[in-house]
């Protein structure tokens, strides 16, 4: 696996706080097979808007003590960008990083709306070349009480960002039942362990990529756990194939239920027109 979404650079956000719990982070990180690392400090206007100067200089030392820690993890430099209409802007300014300085960008939504001017930004990053990926869509309540946001934004080449934890149940039942949703109905193309620490939130995913494995065919675990990772490193193209619209299960029942209903309608109707005929 490659990670592509990690809050494992010291003391930039809410992710690690200091360069011994890195190094923490690093070793379960290779106890867990990972060896490719994609930091993704988060970019938030106005409040987490840490420079990509300084985060460049938080990776540095991260690398250093890793060699000299002997460990051989990989780290290279993106961000979580929480998406502003300036988005675009802030990555054409350098104001923010794409992940690991390839077309590809993971973005952020609010955890409980989706804002009116997403479409727009998205499209707009598009034009400038660049390649969306929605990080955790699994756990905003609008994409929870309807999955088929996500599945229209992906037909508009979108990409999707799962993380393992939520396959553990570890935001909840719905967050849960809407990773496995989505990843039915193929609307996720990655996965992630938005590790923020070497306890909670830590990159300890073995549990999430073995239900990950039983959800998905064995060319599906390989894409989304390290194919579509590689080549977002690599910033080669990902084809991916159309996502499935969602029906929901009670759906489907309302609709057998009116089937019914409109039968027995027209079978009253005829009932009553044959007595009609009968009486004259």
């Amino acid at each position: 696996m490659i990670d592509i979404h990690s809050h494992i650079l010291p003391n930039v956000d809410d992710g690690s706080r200091d360069i011994s719990m890195s190094i923490e982070m690093a070793k379960l990180y290779l106890q867990n097979g990972i060896k490719r690392v994609i930091a993704t400090p988060h970019y938030i206007q106005g409040s987490m808007d840490n420079i990509v100067k300084d985060n460049k200089k938080s990776l540095a030392m991260l690398n250093k003590e890793l060699s000299r820690e002997g460990l051989d993890l990989e780290v290279v430099l993106g961000n979580e960008i929480y998406l502003s209409i300036s988005t675009v802007n802030d990555i054409l300014d350098n104001k923010v990083s794409t992940l690991n300085g390839t077309r590809y960008v993971l973005i952020e939504l609010p955890m409980y709306d989706i804002p009116l001017y997403m479409e727009n930004v998205l499209y707009d990053l598009q034009i400038e070349g660049f390649v969306p990926i929605i990080a955790h869509p699994e756990r905003n309540t609008k994409i929870i009480e309807d999955p088929n946001i996500l599945y229209n934004y992906i037909n508009k080449g979108v990409l999707g960002q799962l993380n393992l934890p939520s396959l553990e149940g570890m935001y909840g039942s719905r967050i849960k039942s809407t990773a496995e949703i989505l990843l039915r109905h193929k609307m996720i193309h990655f996965v992630g362990t938005d590790a923020h620490r070497n306890r909670k939130r830590s990159p300890n995913v073995k549990k999430g990529l073995e239900i990950l494995e039983s959800l998905v065919d064995k060319k599906d675990f390989q894409n989304i756990s390290y194919r579509n990772g590689r080549n977002v490193w690599e910033d080669k193209l990902i084809k991916v194939e159309d996502p499935i619209l969602y029906e929901p299960k009670f759906k489907g029942l309302f609709n057998l239920f009116k089937r019914k209903w409109i039968s027995n309608v027209e079978e009253f109707r005829i009932d009553s027109e044959i007595y009609r005929i009968e009486a004259r």
